[in-house]
């Protein structure tokens, strides 16, 4: 009798540690499972960096514009750009204005259609317009008055700023 009492205790001992098992194992398997479905999402890219480019030479002074146009035009593929005239600058940008051209330079006019079709801000100083007597019904077709936010919102970067 002490025999089967014994045997019929590590039976009950074995039967009890098979069903610890069973409940880890599955508790493994849902862990698992659980970590699968958790997926790795990475953080967002950094925000593009922002250029300026500040223009206050005029028509007096092609290779200035034109290197400032040209500059902000290549730039615009890799970064955010503005592209600010004022004191002598806004003259470039009258719709009455003859387009600046010089040796191997585009024509301003033609790098200034090409910037607004790419969707890159232009903007005049509504008080050097003023200066000149003229307002911004005289601008080229795209070209805006600047307004203080656009100088902080047209890009969520830092800002770097070229002066011409």
């Amino acid at each position: 009798m002490r025999i089967s009492k014994i045997l019929l205790l590590l039976l009950i001992i074995s039967f009890v540690g098979s069903i610890g098992q069973t409940k880890s194992s599955s508790k493994s398997k849902t862990t698992k499972a659980k970590e699968e479905t958790v997926q790795y999402v990475p953080p967002p890219p950094p925000p593009k960096d922002g250029v300026i480019i500040h223009i206050s030479s005029g028509l007096d002074s092609p290779t200035s514009v034109l290197a400032g146009l040209t500059k902000a035009l290549k730039m615009s593929d890799r970064y955010d750009v503005y592209v600010f005239f004022d004191v002598n600058g806004p003259e470039v940008v009258l719709s009455s204005s003859k387009s600046l051209e010089y040796k191997k330079y585009e024509p301003s006019k033609l790098i200034i259609t090409k910037l607004i079709d790419k969707g890159v801000p232009i903007a005049a100083c509504s008080m050097c317009l003023e200066m000149m007597n003229r307002t911004q019904f005289d601008l080229m077709k795209g070209v805006r008055l600047a307004n203080l936010e656009d100088f902080f919102d047209f890009t969520k970067g830092r800002i770097l700023t070229l002066d011409y």
